[in-house]
């Protein structure tokens, strides 16, 4: 068998993995009236290109704010933006118990670069999958 074959079957078998096994553990979270210097900080702090916005009133996730999307906010002063007003990508969702696979096809969408974890019922996020896991899953040594 050729070794790329080998190589593709491999990948489908990781592919196959929950998202629960390769995600994040926990999200890093600001509130809606937090500034986008509070989210510069808290991406630098905890080594994240995004954090999620959340409504201070309902805890119900807003969307992202990420590295990126902080560029078009430089001239401004950062102190006087609420993060809210510079949310970049709505919050996209997927199950714990969903395929690597699953992930893959949400995060090729255009516009979706990470993924919430979290039951179907609702609640609390469980952690994140951005393209990096499905990267390092498939990537890693055997």
């Amino acid at each position: 068998m050729p070794p790329f074959a080998a190589q593709t079957s491999t990948t489908q078998e990781r592919l196959a993995t929950p998202v629960s096994e390769i995600m994040r553990p926990g999200v890093i979270t600001i509130g809606q009236h937090a500034t986008l210097l509070q989210a510069k900080r808290a991406m630098v702090r905890h080594g994240v290109h995004a954090v999620l916005v959340s409504s201070t009133d309902s805890g119900l996730p807003l969307g992202w704010v990420s590295a990126d999307g902080l560029l078009a906010w430089l001239e401004r002063d950062l102190t006087t933006v609420p993060a809210a007003q510079a949310i970049t990508e709505p919050a996209h969702f997927i199950e714990p118990a969903a395929s690597a696979r699953d992930a893959l096809e949400l995060l090729e969408k255009p516009g979706v670069s990470h993924l919430l974890v979290r039951p179907a019922a609702g609640g609390a996020p469980h952690g994140v999958v951005a393209p990096m896991d499905l990267v390092e899953l498939v990537t890693r040594p055997s």
